[in-house]
């Protein structure tokens, strides 16, 4: 039972395409979270997961803070902060499977955090993002 309302909408979109490709890219991440938990797999494959996860996300934070600093992005250190901020958010789901892996409610604690998470990232896009992507078109 993958969460209901994690997928990609057109009320996402920024407009930037590496941006928006990136985004969608995240949710279908997360929905692969979702999939491993419900399906019960083992710990060591939802770690995993979790970490490839994390990896991509770092990545995407890196596209976009580059492109900030390429355009002088006035905002970049709010911006940058938010990202790290996030990043440490998520980075946090490593120390809660190792911590939870054991425990009975271990799906239920970690798909609350996971979705914590996803409400967090889908505002900063929101917010963030597209007024990113608003200054971005102008240089483009």
């Amino acid at each position: 039972m993958v969460e209901k309302g994690i997928q990609w909408n057109e009320a996402f979109i920024t407009g930037i395409e590496v941006m928006d490709y990136h985004h969608e890219g995240m949710l279908e991440k997360i929905k692969e979270l979702f999939d491993v938990l419900d399906k019960g797999q083992e710990i060591a494959s939802i770690k995993a997961l979790a970490i490839i996860f994390e990896s991509f996300l770092v990545s995407h934070f890196t596209l976009e803070e580059m492109l900030q600093q390429k355009f002088s992005y006035p905002d970049f250190s709010s911006h940058s902060n938010q990202h790290r901020w996030l990043s440490d958010y998520f980075s946090d789901l490593i120390s809660l499977i190792d911590s939870k892996s054991t425990s009975p409610d271990f799906v239920t604690v970690t798909r609350n955090f996971i979705m914590d998470w996803y409400h967090a990232y889908v505002s900063h896009i929101n917010s963030q993002d597209k007024q990113l992507a608003e200054f971005l078109k102008t240089k483009l």
